[in-house]
Parts: structure tokens; C-alpha cells; sequence
């Protein structure tokens, strides 16, 4: 199964921008839950959040035979500026825009040494939000979502059940 907290972390570990910036990788529970940045914060000002949570369906062409679950990954960018400073909290933002483009120029690459593997990233479409001024006091950046694929084996077994 894909692991995307390890795919995120590894990402931001080899990227030169995120690197040279202050980048730190941390795991999140969501929008509304976000102990891993406030844990990390009077250390670092600047994070990739990689939600542990997903969202997902099981799909297949005919509903019986070759199932894909697919899951829903979403990922904050995100960066501190000086409180009223809208130049700053631009730059930060424009920083966040230009590490997320470079992320997800590595995923499009990946996704086919990822597709021999039997897991499959769509790069079709891969919405992304932009924070507004008041989303955490004091941070700017975005969110994206990448959309990844992976067959299932749903086959029936009669040992998982009681007679």
C-alpha cells in the first residue's frame, strides 16, 4: 500500500528549495486538527503537512472482478510572515507556490515508477486551494490534494466467516 506521510517526507528531504528554506515534514489529522504543526512551531516556521487521514472509494469497471481503492492524500504547504506585513506574507506565499509546483513536478515523474509498481497517481487534475489571510494567524501558503490508485483484492474468502 502506498504510504504517502513516507513519500511526502522523502520528497521534501531530497527537494533543494524545501531544504534550503526551512522546510519541516509533519503529519496532521486534518484542517481542524493540526497538533503537528503546533507541536513544531517554536522550532520551525515553515512545514510540509501531510494528513494521516484519507478518504477514498473502491471502484471497478464491471463492480465484481479488478477492484482499485482509491484514496484521497492531502498535503499543506505552508509558511509564517510577520504579522501585518502583506509583503512579507506575499513572499511566503510565493515561496509556498513555487516549492508546491516543484513537488508536484516530482510526483508526474514518479507516477511511472510508482505505475509499475500497480499504484497509480492521477495527474489528471490535482485541485489546490491557496489559504486565505485568517486561516492560522500569522501563516500563509496551500493545500493540494493527489489522487492515487490501487488495486484490491476483494475475492471472498469463506474462512473470514462463520457457517
Amino acid at each position: 500500500m502506498f504510504d504517502a506521510i513516507s513519500y511526502f517526507e522523502n520528497l521534501a528531504e531530497k527537494n533543494r528549495l524545501a531544504k534550503s528554506s526551512g522546510f519541516k515534514t509533519v503529519v496532521i489529522s486534518g484542517p481542524d486538527n493540526l497538533e503537528g504543526i503546533f507541536e513544531q512551531y517554536r522550532t520551525c516556521d515553515r512545514f510540509i503537512a501531510v494528513t494521516d487521514t484519507n478518504t477514498g472509494n473502491l471502484s471497478s469497471a464491471d463492480g465484481s472482478f479488478n477492484f482499485l481503492k482509491r484514496r484521497a492524500y492531502t498535503v499543506f504547504i505552508l509558511s509564517a510572515y510577520r504579522h501585518d506585513d502583506m509583503d512579507d506574507r506575499q513572499r511566503e506565499l510565493d515561496l509556498c507556490r513555487e516549492l508546491f509546483l516543484q513537488i508536484i513536478k516530482r510526483v508526474i515523474r514518479d507516477k511511472f515508477l510508482y505505475k509499475d509498481q500497480g499504484t497509480y497517481f492521477d495527474t489528471h487534475a490535482i485541485p489546490n486551494q491557496e489559504l486565505g489571510r485568517y486561516f492560522l494567524s500569522g501563516m500563509t501558503g496551500l493545500h493540494f490534494t493527489l489522487y492515487v490508485s490501487e488495486p484490491v483484492d476483494l475475492q471472498y474468502d469463506s474462512d473470514e466467516w462463520e457457517p
